[in-house]
């Protein structure tokens, strides 16, 4: 490509507006606050809503991320898959 960051730039991301957060309104269930979100994402056409990025860091401080899809979620948490 002669100029990839044209390329990248015309690149769709998350194209809003979206729905403001009200900290008031929002439920103390994190599972019921992500269902919300997770709808939202739907309405609006992301892709992949499901995809999610798991973040920890191992005993000597390095970080360690990937990319899980989630499976389900209830009342007890969150449920995911990798390979």
């Amino acid at each position: 490509m002669d100029n990839i960051r044209k390329v990248i730039r015309k690149s769709k991301t998350l194209n809003g507006p979206f729905p403001a957060f009200n900290f008031n309104n929002a439920s103390e269930y994190p599972n019921e606050l992500f269902l919300e979100w997770f709808q939202d994402a739907i309405d609006y056409g992301i892709h992949e809503p499901h995809a999610m990025t798991l973040s920890s860091v191992d005993h000597n401080g390095i970080p360690n991320a990937r990319v899980l899809i989630i499976k389900d979620v209830d009342q007890y948490g969150w449920y995911f898959a990798s390979s």
